[in-house]
């Protein structure tokens, strides 16, 4: 009997991991086999000696426990390789989380530049609003509106807004 028949019936195809793990613990039996042999006789074994071996390593029970052996140590090997990557992420993001915070500003200074933005916007719609309230008016009758007086006009000047000279000057506290 030969190993290519062992092979043959412990890996099924070319990807299946287990049959390959298989006969990899079947070589290692082997080999045991043989080291155990040459200690006990003296000697490597015959051809016949060997082949019993084989033969013995063929049986459906023991291909059955290489198979279930591979299996088991493929297992535990994705388990570790599972629980090594699953550890190295979580390091990787804390470590990145560690680093955005850090490079995040603080809750003060965030309150600060709100305020700053808000104040701006408001000032924006302030300036909107005067632009559009004195063009409406007259610049000149804004700015007596907003300090509470009343702009005379002379005759001779022109009047501040289209139809405002013919307006006559009244104080504000009337």
């Amino acid at each position: 009997m030969s190993d290519r028949l062992t092979f043959a019936r412990l890996v099924n195809d070319e990807g299946d991991m287990a049959g390959h793990v298989a006969y990899a613990l079947y070589t290692r039996d082997k080999l045991t086999f043989i080291e155990t042999f040459r200690l006990d006789k003296g000697r490597l074994p015959r051809d016949e000696e060997l082949d019993a071996f084989i033969v013995t390593a063929n049986l459906d029970l023991r291909v059955s426990a290489y198979r279930s052996e591979a299996e088991r140590s493929l297992e535990v090997f994705v388990q570790e390789v599972l629980e090594e990557s699953t550890g190295e992420i979580a390091r990787l993001y804390q470590r990145e989380l560690c680093r955005q915070l850090a490079r995040s500003r603080s809750f003060i200074r965030a309150v600060a530049e709100n305020l700053a933005a808000n104040l701006l916007a408001a000032a924006c719609v302030a300036v909107l609003a005067v632009v559009l309230y004195g063009s409406r008016i007259g610049f000149g009758n804004l700015v007596a509106d907003v300090f509470g007086y009343h702009v005379i006009s002379r005759p001779s000047d022109p009047p501040l807004r289209p139809g405002a000279g013919d307006l006559p000057a009244v104080p504000a506290n009337h």
